[in-house]
């Protein structure tokens, strides 16, 4: 017994620090002689190495009890880390939104648009990883120095708020999730037309077909974009429902970036064209007049809709 005990306690000692090795070692080796001697009575005789192993194994690996007598380890402490996860949600966001931009215009203006903005996202996720491990080794450094923000010890609890980085802030109304599903169906299916998995071509009242012209080929990836940012939005506002100021931030400038693209596409002109099938010209030209009419129409009317939406939600937010 007493070779495989002390081999233990030896293995033991090796993973703790030196200052209280030998005290450590002295009080667990007692408790695990008493253990043994217990288990010996209970059995009747001594026990072999198989069950003294069987012992030593209840109380776990040399290592894991070391780690149990040692002090506890963080790199950023208590008192530093909330002010350090708002400062990562911060340079997160920024970096995002630049990214975000930037890809827009890779999509507007690249000569391979889709190439371009998956370029860009590629970068712009290397950029926060390298971004979030400058500031955590910066928030290290600060509490291993045990710098104090004398900023949160001064506060007015009269003037207290989350900032439009409280991601937990107080809810500002509930969002009816029949609402939200109707607008993720909307969605859906206009990213689905848009991309072509419902055809692009429409049957006027006349019979004849007409289609859009490759004039609608910058607002492709834009659009296809913005719809899935939608989703990503609208699956938050599923999952729970209550509308915050940064949500309602959000869907204020998803709506602005849809105003700017309704604006382009209404000011754009030849977007309508007659589909190879028509024979009379006259046909034709008043095929693509009225489909061209009933499509501004609809642009103009969404626009309005937008516009609405858009001065809504910033009354909620100055509001609040």
């Amino acid at each position: 017994m007493t070779s495989l005990v002390d081999y233990y306690l030896l293995q033991l000692k090796s993973y703790l620090p030196a200052k209280h090795r030998e005290d450590i070692a002295a009080e667990l080796g007692e408790t695990i002689r008493a253990a043994v001697e217990e288990r010996e009575r209970a059995l009747g005789h001594e026990l072999s190495d198989a069950e003294l192993g069987a012992v030593l194994k209840g109380y776990g690996h040399p290592l894991v009890v070391a780690g149990r007598y040692l002090p506890m380890q963080h790199l950023i402490g208590p008192g530093v880390f909330p002010v350090y996860w708002y400062a990562l949600q911060g340079v997160s966001i920024v970096i995002a939104v630049i990214g975000g931009i930037v890809a827009g215009i890779a999509l507007l203006t690249a000569a391979r648009p889709a190439q371009a903005a998956l370029q860009v996202v590629a970068d712009i996720f290397w950029t926060l990883l390298l971004a979030s491990a400058l500031v955590t080794l910066a928030f290290a450094v600060i509490d291993h120095a045990r710098v104090r923000f004398r900023s949160l010890d001064a506060f007015e609890p009269r003037k207290l708020h989350s900032g439009i980085l409280g991601v937990r802030a107080a809810p500002l109304s509930p969002i009816s999730r029949h609402d939200t599903i109707f607008e993720v169906a909307t969605t859906v299916i206009l990213l689905l037309w848009w991309i072509g998995w419902l055809d692009f071509r429409t049957i006027v009242p006349s019979g004849l077909s007409v289609q859009f012209t490759r004039g609608i080929d910058p607002f492709f990836w834009p659009v296809v974009g913005v719809c899935l940012l939608e989703l990503v939005r609208l699956g938050v506002d599923l999952i729970r429902p209550y509308r915050t100021p940064p949500r309602t931030l959000c869907r204020l400038c998803l709506n602005g970036i849809w105003l700017a693209l309704i604006v382009l596409l209404f000011r754009a002109d030849g977007l309508i064209e007659a589909g190879a099938a028509l024979v009379d010209p006259g046909q034709a030209e008043r095929a693509v007049w009225s489909m061209n009419l009933a499509f501004r129409v609809t642009l103009f009317v969404l626009g309005v809709v937008m516009a609405a939406l858009i001065a809504t939600d910033a009354v909620r937010l100055v509001r609040r």
